[in-house]
């Protein structure tokens, strides 16, 4: 997500590591909420909250994440060593943990 290198903040998509067009991603889509019954707010935060280019964003768009990283398995060891904040619930839904 967010390294630090010589003392400047480097940014990168978590999934494909692109520094163009960056964007914010749920990891979890918040419309997905009632899917996974849990509450909205577990969604809408931080914990669930990654550095995305526009293109992977786009395409991820309402999947599943774990659908996601199964048509998408070259992400995956990118995303798990990139995205260090996320939330157990966010892992256990994404199939991380």
């Amino acid at each position: 997500m967010v390294k630090r290198s010589n003392h400047k903040l480097k940014r990168a998509c978590v999934y494909c590591g692109s520094t163009e067009n960056l964007t914010i991603d749920h990891v979890v889509p918040i419309s997905c909420w009632k899917q996974y019954r849990i509450k909205r707010r577990v969604l809408d935060n931080k914990s669930n909250r990654v550095i995305a280019c526009q293109k992977c964003n786009q395409e991820k768009g309402k999947m599943d994440p774990k659908v996601w990283f199964e048509k998408n398995p070259h992400y995956r060891e990118r995303f798990l060593r990139e995205a260090k904040y996320l939330s157990d619930t966010v892992k256990k839904i994404a199939g991380l943990i």
